[in-house]
């Protein structure tokens, strides 16, 4: 049976998995690129754009929930504008 996450659980288990495992790796050799993780399997997918690395988690877990970030970002984007 497939394991159920919450949208929190699958957040803290993407990120820890990144902070752990991905991140010094992916910024020496990816920097600015979008990873998507999809925790339960641990596997990730390195894209271009945020639409890229999702459609690639999406196609290989299409019944699961992935969480994206960019590389050498706090966020994996960023809306608005800098402060007035």
């Amino acid at each position: 049976m497939l394991e159920e996450l919450s949208d929190d659980e699958i957040e803290l288990r993407a990120t820890e998995f990144y902070e752990h495992d991905l991140r010094a790796t992916l910024e020496a050799t990816h920097p600015n690129a979008f990873v998507a993780i999809e925790p339960v399997s641990r596997t990730y997918y390195i894209g271009n754009t945020l639409s890229e690395a999702g459609r690639q988690a999406r196609l290989a877990y299409p019944d699961r929930l992935s969480f994206a970030v960019r590389v050498g970002h706090e966020a994996a984007i960023h809306i608005g504008g800098f402060g007035a």
